[in-house]
């Protein structure tokens, strides 16, 4: 086997890391938190949940916000998770994008653009007037479905254009529920685009529409509370660090095997919002 190492832009990514996280626990202001207690118990949690959350995110491309939204869930509350996760989703799709961005297919591109739009305002609708204990409950069933079919059927799925429609509808839906849409919308991306950094390009594109327009809507709708903005500034080095590391990882260890983790995982997720 080749070693691998690290280049130099891992390195800079580990630096700016904890350069910024010195920043944080720099200049927080203490007025209306306490940052002592901010940074300590469930917050920690939270912050190892968001790295171990991205490092699978950067090796396997799949499965990042699923992992990342029930434990955020438990240990922050379902509105403060969906203003941090959110934040991290568009974080990485500029981030992918920027390396992707010629690759894109503009048609698709814009059809998903409209079908994902009109569900992702339908999803926010919803989060505003069903019991979050239901929605919970619905989430929880969606993601061990999700990660059952990945564990135990590994042909494609077929549908046809109607099916393909309705399916990104969804996926809108629960990307304004619980900013989970992405794999419903693999099932779509994958019958009709093949090349790898195609897929990636116009996934991420759609991405970062979505998750700005969320990010301006809660900010409109007073989301952006100070503490809501602390608990998102604790994971954030969670993500550039894990994106990094999994990026490395996927030149070192075998995807199929990992994947099995992560799904293992994603039931535990799910299974754990019942309790």
């Amino acid at each position: 086997m080749i070693k691998k190492t690290f280049s130099s832009n891992h390195y800079l990514m580990i630096l700016f890391t904890l350069i910024f996280t010195a920043l944080v626990l720099r200049l927080i202001p203490t007025g209306e938190i306490d940052v002592k207690d901010a940074f300590l118990g469930r917050n920690i949690f939270f912050g190892v949940g968001i790295l171990v959350a991205n490092i699978i995110q950067g090796l396997t491309g799949f499965a990042g916000s699923l992992l990342a939204m029930p434990p955020s869930i438990h240990l922050q509350g379902l509105a403060t998770a969906k203003v941090a996760v959110n934040t991290y989703g568009l974080i990485s799709s500029l981030i992918i994008f920027s390396q992707n961005y010629k690759q894109i297919d503009w048609k698709q591109a814009k059809k998903l653009l409209i079908l994902m739009g009109i569900g992702l305002v339908s999803g926010i609708y919803l989060s505003n007037v069903v019991e979050s204990r239901i929605l919970l409950k619905v989430y929880a069933v969606f993601i061990i479905i999700i990660a059952l079919k990945e564990m135990f059927y590994k042909g494609d799925l077929d549908f046809g254009d109607i099916a393909l429609t309705c399916i990104v509808l969804l996926a809108g839906i629960f990307q304004g529920l619980f900013v989970s849409g992405g794999p419903l919308l693999i099932i779509y991306v994958a019958k009709k685009l093949k090349e790898k950094n195609q897929i990636r390009g116009t996934l991420c594109f759609v991405w970062i529409f979505l998750n700005g327009y969320m990010m301006v809507n809660q900010i409109l709708t007073g989301q952006f509370t100070p503490h809501n903005i602390l608990v998102t500034t604790i994971g954030l080095p969670g993500v550039f660090l894990g994106v990094t590391i999994g990026g490395y990882l996927a030149t070192v260890l075998s995807k199929e095997k990992f994947l099995k983790v992560v799904y293992i995982l994603l039931t535990v997720s799910g299974l754990s919002l019942f309790l």
